[in-house]
């Protein structure tokens, strides 16, 4: 069967996605702070997508320089250009749970 835009061959599907940000360090200033909040707005506002690929552009162009933005289909990755360290993630609410940087672990018991 010849490829179609209906159906071409190798053409990965993807299951819905639900994407979500988690921003994993300490925002430097009020400005970083208010554009990663503009990025988690613009996210959850977002339907489901098979592709969170396409959350990458918006990141770069919100962030502006200084930032570090790669991407696979089931996560993006912000750094700050100066750090090693990541600094946010937009990944899957259905099937990871990243953690924000101000959320305290939990503390386990011991009996």
């Amino acid at each position: 069967m010849p490829p179609t835009t209906q159906h071409p061959l190798n053409s990965p599907v993807f299951a819905p996605q639900l994407a979500y940000l988690t921003v994993e360090q300490q925002p430097t200033d009020s400005t970083e702070a208010q554009r990663l909040e503009q990025l988690r707005q613009l996210i959850e506002a977002a339907p489901d997508t098979a592709d969170l690929r396409e959350f990458a552009e918006p990141a770069r162009q919100l962030l502006g320089p200084g930032y570090c933005v790669h991407c696979g289909s089931s996560h993006v990755w912000i750094k700050r250009d100066d750090q090693p360290e990541r600094l946010a993630i937009v990944a899957d609410r259905y099937t990871t749970a990243y953690r924000e940087w101000d959320i305290p672990l939990p503390t386990l018991r011991l009996e």
